[in-house]
C-alpha cells in the first residue's frame, strides 16, 4: 500500500476541499513512486516543487476561506500549516544539497502529517463550513 493513498474516509464533505486534497495525495503519490524507482534528483526536483507549490495554494486557499467564516480555531489550524512550512522548506533545503535520504523523510513526514491533518484539523473545519453555510445560505434566501 502506497503511503499516499486516497480514499473516502479521508473527506471534508466540501466538494473544493476534497478535490484539492485528492490533488495532494495524488502529488504525493507519483512523488513518491519517483523516489521508489530511483529517479534521478534532476526529475524528482520538479515533483517536489509541484507537491510543495499545491500544498501551499491550498494552505491559503483554506486560510482565505475559514478568515471569511470568521473560523473560532483559525489560529490553531493556520499554526498547523506553517508549521508544516517550515517542515517543508527544511527538508527541501537538504533535498536541494543532494541529501538523499532527505526526499523519502519528507515523502513520510507529508504522508503521515496529510492523513492526520485532514482526519482532525479540516474535519473541525469542513464540519464548522458546512454549518457557516446552511445558516448563512437559509437567511439569503
Amino acid at each position: 500500500m502506497g503511503l499516499f493513498k486516497w480514499s473516502n474516509a479521508h473527506s471534508v464533505f466540501l466538494p473544493e476541499m476534497d478535490a484539492e486534497h485528492r490533488e495532494l495525495y495524488r502529488l504525493g503519490g507519483e512523488l513518491h513512486k519517483a523516489i521508489l524507482n530511483g529517479r534521478e534528483p534532476s526529475r524528482v526536483r520538479p515533483l517536489l516543487a509541484n507537491l510543495v507549490q499545491s500544498a501551499e495554494a491550498h494552505f491559503v486557499h483554506e486560510e482565505r476561506i475559514m478568515r471569511a467564516a470568521h473560523y473560532p480555531a483559525f489560529g490553531w489550524h493556520k499554526k498547523q500549516h506553517d508549521a508544516v512550512r517550515w517542515q517543508i522548506r527544511r527538508l527541501s533545503r537538504r533535498i536541494n544539497k543532494g541529501d538523499n535520504a532527505a526526499r523519502m523523510e519528507l515523502v513520510e513526514f507529508l504522508s503521515t502529517w496529510l492523513k492526520t491533518h485532514v482526519s482532525v484539523a479540516d474535519r473541525m473545519m469542513g464540519s464548522y463550513l458546512r454549518n457557516f453555510l446552511r445558516i448563512h445560505t437559509a437567511v439569503a434566501s
